[in-house]
């Protein structure tokens, strides 16, 4: 082959490159849509707890109740933004809240005396978990089977439990990290509650296999009920990222499905909700294969297709000598 040609194949694969790095660069960094439909999850097992960030429109998963602890994020359309993993099992997690920045996994299921709740400081796509903070809850009135957890509009954690006598247990203002915390019976929650959230407003809200219920954030009465109207395989709930609605999965083919809150919206401004500031995103350091999961998107995916791109032409110029 002629040196001109050769140059020719040269300059067009270092173009190509560029353009894919650009190309990359502008879709890591596009901001997400903000879907007010509903998505399929592109996950391979229904989840057991589901939390939202608004701050930064993304979404978290708690799909494995037992097992290394281990947590998936998704864009508003669904996609997996990255995976975080620890090195803490879980015995039976039931639940998922996100709340000031924070994520709190309840490893609250099964019939026991007293349950683990995870505090995950700082949440981020395809880190480890460097610090998962353990609050031991000890039921007052024997054993129960935790079915959710939640925290309020004051960062209380509470406990839901179902059972014959379903109820709703508040932890201490402050729970200790190092010792058990004694649960407290606060009020009577509705029978078959499956997961709860508290919404940015301020009022609760609770689902069955079949219905969502909104409670009252002070006398944790019903103050109003729809039925969820698909046959879901799953049952966790979440916040959607419009204030007016809620978010459960999953149903036909991992569809999760966005419903009006029933019952009326507060009359007065609420407080605003307690947030923290921004993190700036970590540096992921080299970590052992089995400790931390990458998806490989935008600017990852570029650059990878075109150094393949720029090789591949490389190796055809070296050929044709």
């Amino acid at each position: 082959m002629k040196l001109k040609a050769q140059n020719r194949i040269v300059t067009a694969a270092l173009v190509l490159l560029l353009l894919l790095v650009v190309f990359g660069a502008l879709l890591s960094g596009a901001p997400p849509a903000r879907a007010t439909e509903a998505f399929t999850l592109k996950v391979r097992s229904a989840p057991v707890g589901m939390a939202t960030d608004h701050e930064r429109s993304r979404y978290w998963l708690l799909d494995k109740a037992s097992g290394r602890l281990s947590l998936t994020a998704l864009g508003t359309d669904g996609a997996v933004q990255g995976h975080m993993t620890s090195r803490d099992t879980l015995v039976n997690a039931t639940g998922l809240a996100y709340d000031a920045g924070e994520l709190y996994v309840g490893d609250v299921g099964g019939e026991r005396p007293e349950v683990t709740v995870y505090q995950v400081m700082e949440p981020w796509p395809a880190t480890d978990i460097l610090k998962a903070v353990p609050f031991v809850l000890t039921y007052p009135d024997g054993v129960h089977a935790g079915t959710a957890i939640l925290l309020d509009r004051d960062g209380r954690l509470h406990v839901v439990t179902g059972g014959d006598a379903p109820g709703i247990y508040a932890a201490p203002v402050a729970p200790s990290s190092s010792e058990p915390n004694l649960l407290e019976r606060v009020a009577d929650a509705p029978a078959g509650t499956t997961d709860a959230t508290v919404l940015r407003d301020g009022r609760w809200i609770v689902r069955t296999a079949t219905t969502l219920v909104t409670l009252d954030a002070t006398t944790h009465e019903p103050i109003g009920q729809v039925e969820i109207g698909v046959e879901e395989t799953g049952q966790v709930l979440a916040q959607g990222l419009a204030d007016d609605t809620v978010l459960t999965a999953m149903g036909p083919g991992g569809l999760v499905t966005s419903t009006e809150i029933p019952g009326p919206a507060p009359t007065a401004t609420p407080a605003p909700a307690r947030t923290r500031a921004a993190a700036p995103r970590p540096v992921v350091a080299e970590a052992e294969d089995d400790a931390v999961t990458f998806e490989q998107t935008g600017t990852t995916f570029a650059l990878g297709a075109a150094v393949a791109v720029a090789a591949l032409a490389g190796l055809v110029v070296l050929v044709r000598r």
